[in-house]
């Protein structure tokens, strides 16, 4: 297996990979929340990658990551890692371009993203413990069998998939002061920051993580990528750690860095839902949890990227009926 590929993506690559996700990525809609705006005197905006196909931004990053492979490569197959967003993204980039995909995801992965990755006809493996287990595991079987290795964070070519939400950004709200966004291992907000500070880098590029998903705060508090323990949040499309290429690329572009608690995200979940009408899943509300707990300020117009929306039922239930930590 070839070593990864630690450059990061020119803004041409992620110009080149807007035409490319448009076969199977909307364009989504960028709201203005009026309570959210009204609530801290500033115009916040909501970027709804939760109302992408698979109910996640990461159609973009799977979507262009496929489109390069080589015949030869696509002919061997695909094999990845996944808390769950990135699988159901590669199973129907691959399904879409005749790619056999294999999808490795954590035990603790929600049942909704697992049974969509099914659904969607690549093959699953559930049975590592957490992320970074699957992702050895996927790393391993990818040498065995010769398998291409698509990363969910670290792959250049996903990371510009991801960066073309910043492309709409620009479009759609040109006078744009702050964008927020969720950071897991940091490919989104990597590809979102160089494609920013590229073309405004007057824009300040704000990432926010839970106090449960901390390995890239982690990774800029220690000036190198480092393994922290991530056990059961809320926000567990951020699960997992980072790498030392990935930390760079989000070093570079990113202008702050926050931890949120988990009962932040959780009050999140229920102002989202009930001022805004929008399902998110913990990891796509992290970056309101971050406003209306008072981590971040911004002056607006800003724009907040609510990542994904695959939230199983009872533990969104849970989250509505203020319970606590239950649906751990």
């Amino acid at each position: 297996m070839s070593p990864p590929d630690s450059r990061a993506p020119a803004l041409s690559e992620i110009e080149a990979a807007r035409h490319r996700v448009a076969a199977l990525a909307r364009v989504t809609p960028l709201e203005r929340s009026e309570s959210l705006s009204d609530a801290h005197n500033a115009d916040i905006h909501l970027k709804l990658e939760c109302w992408q196909p698979t109910r996640s931004f990461k159609v973009r990053g799977a979507c262009n990551a496929i489109a390069l492979l080589t015949p030869e490569q696509r002919a061997r197959g695909i094999v990845t890692a996944s808390a769950g967003n990135h699988g159901q993204a590669i199973a129907l980039a691959a399904r879409t371009m005749g790619v056999r995909a294999i999808v490795f995801v954590p035990a603790s992965a929600p049942h909704i993203k697992q049974d969509r990755i099914r659904r969607l006809g690549a093959e699953l493996r559930v049975d590592q413990p957490d992320y970074d287990a699957a992702e050895r595991a996927a790393l391993d079987f990818a040498a065995r069998e010769e398998f291409v290795f698509v990363s969910a964070f670290s792959d250049p070519d996903v990371i510009a998939g991801a960066g073309t939400i910043a492309l709409e950004l620009l479009d759609q709200l040109p006078s744009m002061r702050e964008v927020i966004v969720p950071v897991g291992g940091g490919g989104l907000i990597a590809g979102i920051g160089i494609a920013l500070k590229t073309l405004r880098p007057d824009v300040r590029v704000i990432g926010v993580q839970s106090t449960e998903t901390r390995a890239m705060h982690a990774a800029f508090a220690a000036g190198r990528a480092v393994d922290v323990e991530i056990p059961p949040t809320l926000a567990d499309g951020l699960s997992g750690c980072t790498d030392q290429a990935t930390y760079e690329r989000a070093r570079a572009v990113v202008d702050e860095l926050v931890l949120v608690e988990e009962s932040a995200i959780a009050d999140a979940i229920r102002v989202l839902h009930a001022h805004d009408g929008v399902v998110a899943e913990g990891s796509g509300a992290v970056g309101i949890a971050a406003l209306r707990s008072g981590v971040i300020t911004v002056q607006g117009p800003a724009a907040f990227v609510i990542t994904g929306g695959n939230i199983d039922s009872h533990k969104f239930a849970a989250v509505l009926a203020h319970k606590g930590d239950t649906w751990r």
